[in-house]
């Protein structure tokens, strides 16, 4: 289901960064205070077979992305633990470790 075009809410989830900083984001202020676009895409769930390949393609393209004055950000249901235990494993081990763009934690849904 696309949401092209679509307003976008107003509210703050947690999100996790390549640190594992916990930190609330509200996408829609983020993109509007710094006058940026955003790519916010969601997958199903860490640690799934095929998810890790688009989530290093996404940071492969990271700087054309920023050439193009766009935010990246993935979001799943996991929580921020889960997504930060997914960040610390090895590409080589199924893991997304090396992704530094902020992934959500759309644990309500």
């Amino acid at each position: 289901m696309a949401l092209v075009g679509k307003k976008f809410p107003n509210i703050s989830v947690n999100a996790m960064n390549d640190m594992g900083d916990t930190f609330k984001i509200n996408v829609l202020e983020e993109a509007k205070n710094n006058n940026k676009k955003v790519v916010l895409f969601w997958y199903p769930k860490d640690f799934t077979f095929v998810c890790p390949t688009e989530l290093h393609a996404f940071q492969a393209a990271l700087g054309e992305f920023e050439k193009r004055n766009t935010m990246v950000i993935g979001a799943s249901c996991d929580t921020p633990e889960v997504h930060f235990a997914w960040l610390s494993t090895a590409k080589d081990n199924g893991g997304i470790e090396g992704v530094t763009y902020p992934i959500l934690a759309d644990s309500n849904r």
